[in-house]
């Protein structure tokens, strides 16, 4: 790992006890977890129950106590999940199983008295592929510099995040407050501070951040958020949402009988059949450009107003930002950024109720491009860039605790330079998997660690002291660039302002 130390956290040497399993106590019973070059990782340690079953759509429920010593060396399965992304031909496939609802933690010090600042991992999917049980979520290289590391899996898709028929909305948000009270509970007896919680997370783990922040921060659940590419305004009403899971159900041939078709049925050629329809515009029309038909529904409970500046309370310390060409990968997987046309434009823009004013301004500022730029400019605007500047500067003006970034690296044109600075590109470097295999078309062979090594530093920065170490935003509207030369400047995303109208940004609910 290139660099000095980050800040002056405790850390562990590997020492003839790493060879020993390493003990800690939770609410539910003794764990045993694993040393390796200074980090005690624990894993698979269930939060909840299995939550299918009796349990299936419903809110999640305590895990079963056990007796004894429960080891914690493997990971757990990942939440049930197709092996297809909609706009994307193939993801990773993660293990699954139905008893998901697991954790996993790594820290450099098992020390009550420790306290050492907690961030917790929310992973990203479109809310219907993910997980941390990988090697790409493992928290070590954060915990080597003196913080807590929490990741947790949830659940995706039809169970997380389709308002079914008598079952409960946002079940895979209700998870992730569960995960979080199970980090107030446990997380000082491995070395973290309660109190000191900040959560992370990119593209829809973001969101659901963004999304539940109000509640958990009302809980003292969390004190600092790091929203990496949030696709804040994605969300629908109760309404839309029971109209939007009784389409994707009818799509599925799931109308009836849902809990008798099998997981592996359901996720596997039925799922692939629903990726196929909902690539075109025309059958999925405006959903299709939202990359999704799973996303959380504003309810009573969770999630009561989908309105930007109810989301992230003042008293959460904010770090915001998004990748300057966040859509661009989509495009070039399926095709689009080649073969776009003025129709698929046209949709794109029906799809976010883009007024005139905004279409004629994109026009002006775009219009000289192929229309594969223009339809990922467009898409990036009204998803990520245009609501994320809206969500930090509605943070600020309320008199909170704001910065911003903008993730610029591209990699290197001799290579492959296509992509851009494309959505998750920042998420390999901030866990330091330059050489996940997976990850070689957008990063290269030149990835420079070093960048991060700078995210990091910000990162952890901002979960010690609420500082990352750069200017607020403000009036100023400084914001981080982290490219190969890392800096700041004022907004650099202030030229696209026109094309997105941050005061109407997004679909409108319902």
């Amino acid at each position: 790992m290139p660099g000095e130390r980050i800040g002056k956290g405790p850390a562990l040497t590997t020492q003839e006890s790493a060879t020993k399993p390493a003990l800690a106590t939770t609410t539910s019973g003794v764990v045993a977890g694993r040393v390796h070059e200074g980090v005690i990782s624990f894993k698979g340690i269930p939060y909840a129950a299995d939550p299918f079953g009796d349990r299936r759509f419903r809110p999640p429920e305590p895990p079963q106590p056990w007796d004894g010593v429960r080891e914690a060396f493997a990971y757990g399965p990942a939440a049930p999940q197709p092996t297809t992304y909609s706009l994307v031909d193939a993801t990773p496939l993660y293990p699954w199983g139905t008893d998901c609802l697991s954790i996993n933690v790594y820290t450099p010090d098992l020390g009550e008295g420790a306290r050492l600042p907690v961030m917790v991992w929310v992973h990203a999917g479109g809310y219907n592929t993910g997980s941390a049980s990988t090697s790409r979520a493992d928290g070590s290289v954060f915990a080597r510099e003196g913080v807590v590391v929490v990741a947790m899996n949830y659940r995706l898709g039809v169970d997380g995040f389709l308002s079914v028929p008598g079952g409960t909305p946002n079940t895979g948000m209700h998870d992730v407050v569960a995960a979080l009270r199970w980090v107030r509970d446990n997380i000082a007896a491995f070395g973290g501070d309660p109190d000191a919680v900040t959560v992370f997370g990119n593209s829809s783990g973001s969101a659901i951040i963004a999304a539940i922040a109000k509640k958990v921060a009302g809980e003292g659940l969390i004190h600092r958020a790091i929203l990496q590419s949030p696709c804040p305004t994605l969300v629908v009403d109760a309404e839309e949402g029971r109209a939007v899971a009784k389409r994707v159900l009818g799509d599925l041939k799931a109308e009836t009988g849902l809990r008798d078709i099998p997981l592996r049925e359901l996720l596997g050629r039925r799922q692939r059949a629903l990726d196929v329809r909902f690539r075109d515009a025309g059958l999925w029309n405006p959903y299709t450009y939202w990359f999704s038909p799973f996303m959380p529904v504003v309810d009573d409970t969770l999630f009561t107003d989908p309105a930007l500046s109810e989301r992230i309370p003042a008293s959460v310390d904010l770090l915001i930002g998004t990748n300057r060409d966040e859509s661009r990968y989509f495009f070039m997987r399926n095709g689009q950024f080649h073969s776009a046309t003025e129709q698929d434009l046209r949709d794109a823009q029906n799809a976010y109720d883009v007024p005139d004013a905004c279409r004629t301004a994109a026009e002006s500022l775009y219009g000289h491009l192929p229309l594969g730029e223009q339809l990922a400019e467009t898409v990036t605007n009204w998803i990520w860039r245009g609501p994320t500047i809206e969500l930090t500067r509605l943070h600020a003006e309320s008199g909170g605790n704001t910065f911003a970034y903008e993730f610029a690296w591209r990699q290197s044109p001799a290579f492959d330079g296509r992509y851009g600075a494309a959505h998750f590109l920042e998420v390999p470097f901030l866990f330091d998997q330059l050489d996940d295999p997976a990850f070689a078309p957008q990063v290269g062979p030149e990835a420079p660690a070093d960048l991060g090594l700078s995210l990091r530093r910000g990162w952890i920065q901002f979960a010690r002291t609420g500082d990352p170490g750069w200017p607020r935003y403000d009036e100023q509207r400084s914001v981080m660039v982290f490219d190969t030369t890392c800096r700041v400047e004022p907004d650099p995303r202030e030229r696209h302002r026109a094309a997105w109208d941050a005061h109407i940004a997004g679909p409108t609910p319902g």
